[in-house]
């Protein structure tokens, strides 16, 4: 490795044979068949569909290690970044039974040169040192609060935050789930740029059937 750079380094030892490389049969999973340790994921909705009181309830049973959905969870550290903040989250929260997770309420920005992404991942280092255990799971919530000036329309927007969001990932360890809203045609997904749906690992969609008042989360992505 003499003369190699330190970035040069890093790719060097990322490299081997194929030979080398062992089947994954047993997914490393926080809710098994749902989320995976240190991947990234969208969850979305119209308003009104429950987005956070579905974010929430996944922080709380991976913090506390609870049945969720009736799969098996492993239980992990969580950030909640409520980047929306507001009385009502702090209402969701207050209604749990003993929350043991760490939430953020402060405005977060992941694009651009006002980027706090490096930070945040200071800041869970230091909370990982002090607590002894590292961070399992992070809630940014939402997207759009995130971006700050940023355009979620465009594609070099987008490839911005998720540099920021795979960053935080990389350093941490831990899994990533982005909280966000359909488009006006819902039949085409989150809203923003198609891109976004390539880069993430996992996409939940929440739907509300508006007879029964009914709302249901459905996988629509598993890589």
């Amino acid at each position: 490795k003499g003369g190699l750079r330190p970035r040069a380094k890093y790719l060097l030892d990322s490299i081997t044979y194929a030979a080398n490389l062992q089947p994954s049969i047993d997914r490393d999973y926080l809710v098994k068949g749902w989320l995976d340790r240190g991947c990234t994921s969208i969850l979305y909705g119209q308003s009104n569909t429950g987005k956070t009181f579905l974010a929430v309830d996944l922080a709380h049973a991976i913090s506390k290690g609870l049945t969720w959905g009736g799969r098996r969870v492993r239980k992990g550290r969580v950030l909640y970044i409520a980047a929306e903040g507001g009385g009502g989250f702090a209402n969701r929260v207050s209604a749990l039974d003993e929350p043991v997770f760490f939430v953020l309420t402060a405005p977060l920005v992941l694009t651009g040169r006002e980027s706090q992404g490096q930070y945040l991942i200071e800041v869970m280092k230091h909370l990982t040192t002090v607590g002894g255990e590292p961070f399992d799971f992070v809630v940014l919530d939402t997207m759009a609060r995130v971006m700050g000036g940023a355009d979620e329309n465009a594609a070099p927007d987008i490839a911005d935050l998720m540099r920021n969001v795979t960053a935080l990932q990389r350093a941490t360890g831990a899994h990533v789930l982005i909280v966000h809203h359909s488009g006006k045609d819902t039949a085409k997904g989150a809203r923003g740029h198609s891109s976004l749906r390539a880069a993430v690992d996992t996409e939940i969609e929440l739907t509300r059937d508006d007879e029964t008042g009914l709302i249901s989360a459905m996988l629509t992505k598993q890589r």
